[in-house]
């Protein structure tokens, strides 16, 4: 079993390898990201249970991108 110490840095260090591969976070995304992952979440992993073509569960920042242009443009969209 994994102590709750191991996996925050499990967490931290996903944290750095997805920040150093996207590259392109604004700095609101880059704050709520780190809360994301300060609550013990995955980078990999999305509150809104939003997923891929592929299935697969859309990363955070793709997500909350997602969402933010679902409520600025819900005309694109079809619920």
């Amino acid at each position: 079993m994994h102590t709750k110490r191991e996996i925050r840095k499990v967490l931290r260090r996903e944290l750095k390898q997805y920040e150093a591969s996207v590259g392109d976070l604004a700095p609101d995304e880059r704050k709520a990201l780190h809360q994301w992952v300060a609550d013990g979440n995955s980078v990999y992993d999305n509150a809104y249970w939003l997923a891929g073509e592929d299935g697969n569960s859309l990363c955070y920042i793709s997500a909350m991108r997602l969402v933010a242009d679902m409520l600025s443009h819900p005309e694109d969209y079809s619920f």
